[in-house]
């Protein structure tokens, strides 16, 4: 990331926003909306000095709100560019950052800036967010202090967290002693997400692993459906996490309740053997999959893209072209395109570098001449090859008459056979083109078929 922002050739564009996304391939009109950090990016050293004096405390959201940030922040420890923000909706307007900053890079007057730029390729990579289990409550969560997720238990691990790496529960600020762990939590079902989160497995191995470095003495539970752990080497990771002393259990718990203790009694199927049991834990931790982020969403209305039906953008094929869109010059990798893994993500994002640098490594683009064409005299303006089209590469001028975009068109022929005026065609499959193809063909048969029978009656 730091090589990223000190590279001469790459352009970092932070806390802005796509607002607007029009041109054609290697000519893509891009309008970004900066928005004001009321910090003058130029003078800022990120010294961190104006947030020590801030005296408004509100919830971190990088630490899921167990910790506490100021009214002026920066945004985590690893940000990229380390500038601070200022959040005006808790600001009162006290100056004390302002009179604290040695660099004088406070400014109360920053507006929004619009830039406007030119550019050959997009990259998509909207990353995810994570599965919001306030919606339905799952377990208690929202309810009971000690339900918490896999990413809030990420924050209380690390050495840079609200709590320097140590785990304790949230009611009474003690080490837990026996913790759960509930896999697929809003994932594999139809009251969720109906895809698997392919991560979830092993983040929870992993943070079951560096639980019992820090506590050996803790018992850890793991309730699953199956444990997925694919990738190289995680077979063996799990078969390690195993001879740990960590227990796991086939079988999703089904209900949760508080005991008089403060501890929580987990009720569960064990699908191996066969009966309905239940235990009691100090820490439940649930497994919450992952899904489009809200980046995703507003990447698809600005730019047109099209998503599949859990939400992330859609590739034109999953096996032969992972990395492209609808769009020629518009490629998807990570998690916008669906849950992946960090390695998987990274091998991603490499292909859709790899596409855009070959498209741009060339003065001109090679298209295929198989595309649509339309019979202006036969077009009536229906629209209806304009709303079938997946590429949106047709559209009806003001005229009245369709029009192809020819970098766009794939040449499926979706608008041909939609066509109630039979007035596109294909370039070089034309209907006149097979009609006396046809007739070519079955003329020489009856030739043939004439010879045959001429030599069968001499």
């Amino acid at each position: 990331m730091v090589n990223a922002s000190k590279h001469p050739n790459i352009t970092l564009l932070t806390y802005s926003d796509v607002i607007e996304f029009s041109g054609i391939t290697g000519n893509f009109k891009v309008k970004i909306r900066k928005n004001p950090r009321y910090v003058d990016e130029k003078k800022c050293t990120g010294c961190g000095l104006c947030t020590i004096k801030c005296p408004i405390t509100i919830p971190n959201e990088f630490d899921r709100g167990f910790g506490e940030r100021r009214a002026i922040y920066i945004p985590f420890p690893q940000a990229v560019p380390s500038f601070a923000v200022i959040d005006m909706d808790v600001c009162i307007d006290c100056k004390n950052c302002e009179r604290t900053c040695p660099s004088e890079a406070i400014d109360f007057d920053q507006e929004p800036e619009i830039l406007d730029i030119t550019v050959g390729a997009v990259i998509v990579a909207t990353g995810w967010d994570e599965y919001n289990i306030l919606k339905s409550n799952e377990y208690k969560y929202g309810i009971y202090p000690d339900v918490i997720t896999q990413i809030e238990l990420e924050r209380l691990l690390s050495p840079i967290g609200p709590t320097e790496g140590h785990v304790y529960r949230i009611s009474d600020g003690k080490a837990p002693k026996k913790v759960a762990m509930i896999q697929c939590v809003g994932s594999r079902t139809l009251r969720g997400n109906n895809y698997c989160s392919a991560v979830c497995c092993s983040v929870s191995l992993k943070n079951a692993q560096l639980l019992k470095q820090e506590y050996p003495d803790m018992e850890i539970t793991i309730f699953y459906i199956d444990i997925r752990t694919t990738d190289k080497g995680n077979e063996q990771y799990y078969r390690n996490i195993r001879e740990q002393n960590v227990m796991f259990i086939r079988g999703k718990p089904g209900d949760i309740k508080l005991n008089e203790d403060g501890t929580m009694r987990l009720f569960y199927d064990n699908s191996l053997e066969g009966e309905v049991s239940h235990l009691d834990f100090d820490l439940v931790v649930c497994s919450t999959g992952m899904i489009p982020s809200k980046g995703t969403d507003k990447i698809i209305d600005v730019m047109g893209l099209n998503k599949g039906p859990n939400g992330f953008l859609s590739e034109i094929h999953g096996c032969l072209k992972p990395q492209e869109t609808n769009g020629l010059g518009i490629y998807i990798c990570g998690c916008a395109a669906g849950p992946k893994n960090i390695p998987y993500s990274v091998s991603t994002a490499l292909a859709a570098a790899s596409k855009a640098a070959t498209l741009l490594s060339h003065d001109t683009i090679v298209q295929e001449l198989i595309i649509a064409e339309v019979d202006e005299l036969l077009c009536m303006g229906c629209h209806r090859c304009e709303k079938l089209c997946e590429y949106q590469a047709i559209i009806i001028n003001e005229d009245g008459i369709a029009v192809v975009d020819e970098l766009k068109c794939k040449g499926c022929g979706v608008c041909v056979s939609s066509c109630p005026a039979r007035a596109i065609d294909l370039k070089y499959y034309r209907d006149k083109q097979f009609e006396v193809e046809i007739k070519g063909i079955v003329g020489s048969e009856i030739e043939v078929m004439k010879k045959i029978s001429t030599k069968i009656e001499n």
